[in-house]
């Protein structure tokens, strides 16, 4: 009788098969959907972000470039705000960038830049002034510009 008992364990445990049940699988696409569900939203803002920052530099880089052009005579200080050809003229690549953060003043519009009286040019995208000084409640003035 033991005899037999040895032999149908052993024949049981030799039909039971190695793998995953139904139910694991399922718990393990779960986690998988819920840690995606978490991490998407962070994905959209990072470029977001990155999309603000990248507005910010290119205003940076417009700034630097017609303070240049004004300390070297190419444009007056009385230009008010210059037309795109005469924005291109100071960009090392031409053209007149446009607005990539979609939280701006208009998705795709040209930046543009303006000389004061005194010298000091400042940058727009629309409405919205980026550089220097961002306007209050914009969202260049929630900290992601340095």
């Amino acid at each position: 009788m033991n005899n037999l008992s040895i032999r149908k364990m052993n024949e049981l445990s030799k039909k039971k098969k190695k793998g995953f049940t139904l139910i694991e699988l399922i718990i393990v696409i779960a986690i998988i959907a819920i840690l995606a569900a978490i991490a998407m939203p962070k994905f959209g803002q990072i470029r977001e972000n990155g999309n603000i920052k990248a507005d910010i530099a290119t205003a940076k880089n417009i700034q630097t470039a017609v303070s240049t052009a004004v300390a070297n005579g190419t444009i007056s200080l009385d230009a008010g705000s210059l037309q795109d050809t005469q924005l291109e003229s100071v960009l090392d690549s031409g053209t007149v960038p446009t607005v990539k953060s979609s939280t701006s003043a208009q998705l795709g519009a040209k930046f543009t830049a303006s000389v004061g009286s005194d010298g000091t040019v400042t940058v727009d995208a629309g409405t919205l002034e980026i550089f220097p000084t961002p306007a209050s409640g914009s969202v260049y003035a929630t900290g992601l510009a340095s």
